[in-house]
């Protein structure tokens, strides 16, 4: 039997070879690229990794196929996808600090403390009315350039938390993220790449996707504790920005439910399950039912398991009603939380004069708010003309 060379091999020892249903997950952390392939290619990469040249694994591969297998093909097919790199392009890996925080967050006594925060602010917030969420929270001043200025940090800052908490929790993996900006129907949201989560056991990746939510539960959680154990005077300020962060800290894991928007419950839904191609498949069977479908999507529909087809029947069921259900959350929430500062806004330049301090900020706000209306109604419309394209 011939076998590689050191150099030959270093190329294969890079790639991450992992079980996925029947089937394997290969990818490179170096390049963040990751392909699922059938049981015959996880078995190939293997006999490569232990130093196998080409020749010996095509002639395994034919006879545990039973049929003449292309492994050349195979391999040159990887290294277009970015699978197969030199050897001499270094693995990125997490900081050392972001692997032992992540490990005490995270392990057996991180995750207790913080799921034992979580029951806590639900149960807080079942039994005592004063900290259940209403839209009042998001006004922390009088001044309302002050709420809305004081919200918009205090958002930022907790969206950040949200996805650091990802980012520590892969690192206790030993697998490296990167948090990035993006939008998500009415909401401007940070997203963490955890691509290389691909590289882990399903069981693995479980913990990392759910850091974010189970890191927001465990701040209400200690929210709570402190307005219960320390209550102030409700009109302080301190007092009204706790009420504030709360309701941001609530939002955010509701918004995270909301699985039909590829938030953080959809990733966990996908792990879970194990279904590959969750959206597409969504899509083509909604297409389907209104006799809209593709041959694209005829041809998806005929190829994926059944499994997949029970996990996207279910996806669809939640999508429609949940994009339904969110613009009546931002009705019920945000609306009524910008016509109050609005109204405060030109109560204030109305009754102190345009030119005043007061009045000034009160354009300031009537301006930042309209800016971020337009905002948000442009992505509700691009999402809207999203589902049109879905179903036409």
């Amino acid at each position: 039997m011939t076998t590689l060379d050191d150099r030959q091999a270093a190329r294969f020892t890079g790639v991450s070879i992992v079980r996925d249903g029947d089937g394997y997950v290969l990818g490179n952390a170096r390049t963040g690229e990751y392909v699922i392939v059938p049981e015959i290619g996880g078995q190939v990469m293997r006999w490569l990794q232990e130093g196998t040249d080409v020749e010996e694994c095509t002639a395994r591969a034919e006879q545990f196929a039973g049929q003449p297998v292309d492994v050349a093909g195979f391999l040159d097919g990887l290294a277009a996808a970015g699978v197969l790199t030199s050897a001499d392009v270094s693995e990125p890996k997490p900081a050392r600090w972001q692997v032992i925080a992540g490990r005490l967050l995270f392990g057996k006594v991180g995750l207790t403390v913080q799921s034992s925060l979580a029951i806590t602010a639900v149960v807080a917030m079942v039994i005592t009315p004063s900290l259940r969420l209403a839209y009042t929270d998001l006004i922390v001043s009088s001044v309302p350039l002050v709420s809305l200025v004081a919200v918009t940090f205090l958002g930022l800052a907790s969206g950040l938390v949200h996805e650091v908490a990802h980012l520590l929790a892969a690192a206790a993996k030993g697998v490296r993220g990167r948090v990035t900006i993006s939008r998500r129907l009415l909401n401007l949201a940070y997203q963490t790449d955890l691509t290389t989560l691909w590289g882990l056991p399903r069981r693995d990746r479980i913990v990392p996707l759910l850091a974010g939510m189970l890191s927001d539960a465990a701040t209400v959680g200690v929210l709570a504790v402190v307005q219960l154990s320390w209550p102030s005077d409700p009109s302080s300020p301190i007092a009204h920005l706790l009420k504030a962060l709360l309701f941001l800290k609530a939002t955010g894991i509701v918004v995270q439910l909301q699985v039909y928007m590829r938030t953080d419950v959809y990733a966990l839904f996908v792990a879970v399950t194990g279904c590959r191609n969750l959206w597409d498949t969504k899509g083509a069977l909604a297409r389907r039912a209104i006799r809209r479908a593709t041959p694209e999507d005829l041809a998806l529909l005929s190829s994926v398991g059944r499994r997949d087809l029970v996990c996207a029947r279910i996806y669809l069921l939640l999508y429609f009603p949940g994009v339904t259900w969110t613009v009546w959350y931002f009705a019920a929430y945000g609306v009524p939380s910008m016509y109050r500062i609005a109204t405060m806004a030109v109560d204030a330049v109305r009754d102190a004069g345009v030119l005043s301090a007061p009045g000034v900020a009160g354009v300031a706000a009537l301006v930042l708010m309209a800016a971020t209306t337009t905002f948000l109604l442009r992505g509700l419309v691009r999402t809207g003309l999203r589902l049109l394209r879905l179903l036409t």
